[in-house]
């Protein structure tokens, strides 16, 4: 006998028609959204939960105490009918009040893609751009508290190969991860032209401006707590079966400003489940950065161990403690070379005279060798993080969240309402003198909100006429990804 899968959420709803209105009971099990007529057995539609699924919800705007309110009064999705020969697109519509759809609209977050972003946040200012995408400041209309919004090119995503399969990996990924080293996902919306990612907002900047700022690495103690986030947050994404196989200081932010006990690991463009049969995107990551077993991989078709990520944190823990580069070059071809032949120099921590323990587990962390790699488990039992054992680290709401946003200065912004998609942001790919940026994810490049200029106007689907010419003060990485192209590069 098949079991029926566990029962999530019941909810009530109704239609309107010509006859009048019908009442529906509204069932979301683990993968599917049932709609019952009134004491039927059997649904009358079946609704897959999944991020192919699109979900359009009706808003109204009503004054509650002299302050706009915007309820949900209504949600609509589209399902194909086969007509004789034809297939025909029909448009259902349910109504319901406020509070029930709201708590089915928290159901369903991440697990369907919602329409319409701009009934429910206002866009403030870009905090940051790379390639393919922008982040944005956006507030919530109704509590008031403010977000990032990753806004990704859908032609970019549709013309890069395996790119939509990719960012629902992406999204799928960033739902599984409930730690305090990592950020939330609220929610995912599809504009004309854009993807949208509701994302927890982040006060500080990254790891890697951190280290421009501490050209001879950090002090020991600092060192340790700053590890001992990394090695939390690998060692839960490994329990998870999951590999983000592109660690490095760019791509670690801090929650709040200057605090470095505020971690959190991002970017999950690259990242990939263990147990699947073939990776999206086999070869890459960050020269300097990236595991030799994947840099030098030859049989696109070969898995490799989750420890990649230990190979790489053990480069920034290289970088904290000395702040250099393990891998010292200029351009991505010489820095790719010397990171293909891991030849392991550890002078500089000899120099600093670092206590030898602490070399010696920086040194199995760099093992060249996968199957004789320390795991994350293992480096969190080392004597040199005793100190941080005792230590949990807290999730603390994001002050950015808060209803004085950070850098306002309780000033108001300017802001327009989203009336039309955005052009192509795939022309707008302005990089860095230095910087080397090759084909790869569909969704590299992504920097948590770092400060920009206020928007005058928007020009991003749905958030549209947004203005997304932000600075960018961004420095791109010199990425590789799954082409051929760069196989024959980094030959050369």
């Amino acid at each position: 006998m098949q079991l029926e899968a566990p029962q999530v959420f019941e909810f009530g709803c109704y239609k309107k028609g010509q006859k009048g209105t019908k009442h529906y009971k509204g069932i979301i099990n683990n993968n599917l959204l049932d709609l019952y007529k009134e004491n039927a057995k059997a649904p009358k539609y079946m609704l897959p939960i999944q991020l192919q699924t699109h979900i359009k919800w009706e808003v109204e705007e009503e004054s509650v105490n002299g302050k706009k309110h915007y309820k949900i009064v209504s949600f609509k999705f589209q399902q194909i009918k086969q007509i004789r020969d034809s297939q025909i697109a029909k448009v259902t519509c349910f109504y319901g009040d406020d509070v029930t759809l709201t708590k089915l609209k928290e159901h369903l977050r991440n697990k369907i893609i919602f329409q319409r972003i701009q009934d429910f946040y206002t866009p403030l200012q870009t905090l940051g751009k790379g390639a393919s995408s922008r982040v944005l400041l956006v507030r919530h209309k109704n509590s008031e508290l403010y977000y990032a919004a990753k806004c990704v090119d859908k032609s970019y995503v549709n013309e890069t190969e395996n790119g939509i399969e990719s960012m629902f990996q992406e999204i799928s990924i960033n739902n599984e991860l409930d730690h305090p080293s990592f950020i939330k996902l609220h929610a995912v919306y599809e504009g004309d032209n854009t993807f949208y990612m509701v994302m927890d907002l982040l006060e500080g900047k990254s790891l890697h401006d951190e280290l421009n700022s501490h050209k001879n690495g950090f002090p020991e103690e600092i060192v340790r707590n700053v590890m001992w986030q990394i090695l939390t947050g690998i060692e839960y994404m490994h329990k998870k079966n999951i590999m983000h196989r592109d660690l490095k200081p760019e791509n670690i932010m801090l929650q709040r400003k200057s605090d470095l006990n505020s971690l959190k690991i991002v970017d999950f463009g690259l990242a990939t489940y263990c147990n699947i049969d073939k990776y999206l995107f086999p070869k890459c990551g960050t020269p300097g950065y990236v595991a030799p077993e994947i840099a030098n991989l030859i049989d696109k078709s070969e898995k490799y161990d989750k420890v990649c990520d230990v190979f790489s944190a053990g480069v920034i823990f290289f970088k904290l403690l000395t702040g250099k580069d393990l891998f010292p070059g200029v351009g991505f071809n010489l820095v790719l070379k010397l990171n293909k032949q891991c030849k392991i120099d550890l002078t500089p921590l000899l120099m600093k005279k670092i206590d030898p323990t602490i070399i010696n587990l920086v040194q199995r962390m760099l093992e060249k060798d996968p199957t004789k790699r320390i795991s994350a488990n293992a480096c969190l039992q080392e004597p040199f993080f005793e100190k941080s054992q005792n230590q949990e680290t807290k999730l603390q709401q994001t002050s950015s969240q808060k209803k004085q946003f950070f850098s306002s200065g309780g000033k108001n912004f300017q802001t327009q309402e989203f009336q039309s998609d955005s052009p192509s942001l795939q022309n707008n790919k302005q990089i860095e003198k230095g910087s080397f940026v090759t084909q790869d994810s569909a969704f590299k490049g992504f920097k948590e909100p770092q400060h920009g200029k206020v928007m005058q106007k928007f020009n991003t689907t749905e958030f549209e006429h947004v203005d997304l010419s932000g600075s960018p003060n961004e420095k791109k990485n010199s990425k590789f990804g799954n082409t051929d192209k760069i196989d024959e590069e980094d030959e050369k």
